[in-house]
């Protein structure tokens, strides 16, 4: 019995337990993946070592060492991508170097005899007989991956300010300082004159001595899962929006590459942080409500809405978390609106004329479908909006919406979310999405006014009607002399902060009538007080649903003002969609 197998076996079993600890806490991390790669790596160099030391026939253990180099020739790059993950660097020019010279080594050793030509038999087993690359390919690949990798946590220790953190990495380094010493020394300089070995290697010693170590940064720190701040990087590295992180007298600790792209800045660890470099007029507010700040040094006008409020970065440290998001687009788009909203205000013919333009009063001639509309302001002017714009892939937008109040005010933020859909339809999304969109822009220069709307999309080929609510009436099927309301929910724009929108998708038959409506057609007085009624109106409407489209449009419109007589104290707007085929 071969009684120095005691050795890799009784380490084996140590490192195994030591994987099957760390798996069993179940940490998610990315720094946990690589340090589990790195174990495994081990486990299966012990592994080798059982085959090498168990006396197969001779003839078997050239081929043996040689298919088992996988073992130990990544080993010091592992540790390195563990260190390189622990410390949140990116993988530059040097670890991609070191990673080919791995798959090369692997491949020479196993297709050559370049590095061991051969083996020796020892009172305790097989070891290699190295050959003229041998030491060479072991000092570069393993040893100097392995030192480069012990160096950075050694200067990370003597760095953080973090006392628990810095305990956690004493144990690996010294750990780490025995096992790479001992197994370097036995397995590299640990030969006589004639290149044998003067004593079995203790690279299985080495392994159960760091095992016993991590193990013991693991009970007592939670090794590679105590540090909050390393949680935070992998949470906030692919976020769409800028993340800054910046400790106390604005260090900087950490930048996302979306903050770095937006600033064009060097995110350099240890730097210093300064928003008045990157923002116009900034100054630090107490409170944590976003502003908007013009980005400084560019050509082009660039604007950020920024958000700062303290965060708790580690156990033992608190810092200021910048979120950063771009909206040179949308502060684009609102000059826009508000230049329009000024000249609006200077002449109420402006205003009159413009609405006629921005309100659809000509729609596309289709074989598939027709559009009809009427629209007639209580004033001059409205607040009720009706567009209608089409698109070269043949889908039809329509937005139907109806502003609060009546005359002036309410007709200019009628053309504001004209122009507004304009701009969001040609993005070609949702109507959710762009119900949101439209929300978004307008909330920042509309402060008196909210607006009910139905988004609706219209794909011919599809014969589909996808639409959204912002609080208005269902859309009305008018199909086979029937009627049918297609229900659906949704908070009206403008207010509150957080809307609640849902998309919702119809099917469509030729003949079919989709027909739009505002409140003003049923909200309708009389002298004596007396209401028409959402219930009376869609009772009219389902007994004329044979009519002709234009028909029922005008008949709709002359019962109000009937119903009224003569008078109507709210806008009149109507459009039908009609399937011809």
């Amino acid at each position: 019995m071969n009684y120095y197998l005691f050795l890799p076996i009784s380490a084996f079993i140590v490192n195994s337990l030591l994987i099957a600890y760390v798996f069993a806490r179940r940490f998610r991390s990315a720094v946990i993946g690589d340090f589990l790669r790195f174990t495994v790596c081990l486990d299966l160099w012990l592994i080798s070592y059982v085959l090498h030391w168990s006396f197969l026939p001779a003839e078997w253990m050239t081929l043996v060492f040689k298919l088992t180099c996988f073992t130990w020739i990544p080993s010091g790059l592992l540790y390195l991508e563990v260190v390189y993950k622990f410390l949140n660097r990116e993988p530059k020019t040097f670890l991609y170097v070191f990673r080919f010279l791995v798959l090369l080594s692997i491949l020479v050793t196993t297709s050559t005899d370049w590095v061991l030509k051969g083996t020796r038999l020892y009172y305790w087993g097989y070891e290699l007989e190295p050959n003229w690359l041998f030491l060479p390919l072991s000092a570069v690949v393993v040893g100097i991956p392995s030192y480069y990798g012990l160096m950075l946590i050694i200067r990370e220790r003597f760095r953080t300010d973090n006392e628990r953190m810095r305990r956690q990495m004493n144990l690996w380094i010294v750990g780490s300082v025995i096992a790479i010493s001992l197994s370097i020394y036995t397995e590299l300089l640990n030969l006589d004159e004639h290149g044998r070995f003067l004593s079995p290697p203790l690279t299985p010693v080495s392994i159960s001595v760091l095992a016993i170590f991590i193990f013991l940064a693991i009970t007592r720190y939670g090794f590679l899962n105590i540090s909050l701040e390393r949680i935070a990087v992998e949470l906030f590295r692919d976020i769409h929006d800028g993340i800054i992180l910046a400790k106390k007298g604005g260090e900087l600790f950490f930048a996302n590459r979306s903050a770095v792209q937006l600033l064009q800045f060097s995110a350099s660890a240890g730097g210093k942080f300064e928003p008045e470099r990157f923002f116009l007029n900034y100054r630090e507010e107490l409170d944590a409500q976003p502003r908007e700040f013009q980005l400084l040094g560019r050509q082009n006008a660039a604007f950020v809405e920024l958000t700062q409020s303290t965060i708790r970065i580690t156990e033992e440290e608190s810092g200021t978390l910048f979120l950063l998001r771009e909206v040179t687009e949308k502060k684009i788009a609102q000059e826009k609106i508000h230049q329009l909203y000024s000249q609006i205000v200077n002449d109420l013919e402006i205003a009159r004329v413009t609405q006629s333009s921005i309100i659809t009063q000509k729609f596309p001639e289709k074989d598939s479908y027709r559009i009809h509309s009427f629209f007639q302001p209580i004033e001059k002017v409205g607040g009720d909006m009706l567009r209608v714009m089409e698109h070269p892939s043949g889908r039809v937008d329509i937005l139907f919406a109806d502003v609060s109040g009546h005359g002036i005010a309410s007709a200019m933020v009628g053309g504001m979310l004209s122009i507004t859909f304009q701009i969001i339809s040609q993005k070609l999304m949702s109507p959710r999405e762009s119900l949101s969109e439209i929300h978004e822009i307008l909330s920042k220069v509309v402060l008196h006014h909210h607006i009910s709307a139905v988004y609706a999309s219209y794909f011919p080929d599809e014969k589909r009607l996808d639409f959204s609510y912002a609080g208005h009436h269902p859309i009305l099927v008018l199909r086979n002399g029937g009627a049918t309301l297609l229900e659906g929910e949704g908070r009206i724009i403008l207010a509150v902060r957080e809307l609640f929108l849902n998309d919702y998708s119809f099917r469509v038959q030729s003949g079919d009538r989709i027909v739009f409506y505002s409140d003003g057609l049923f909200e309708v007085k009389n002298n004596q007080g007396e209401i028409l009624g959402y219930e009376n109106f869609l009772d009219w409407i389902k007994e004329t649903s044979e009519k002709p489209t234009l028909s029922i449009l005008e008949s709709a419109r002359k019962k109000s003002i009937e119903f009224g007589e003569g008078r109507h104290n709210d806008d009149l707007a109507m459009l039908a969609l009609e399937i011809v085929r």
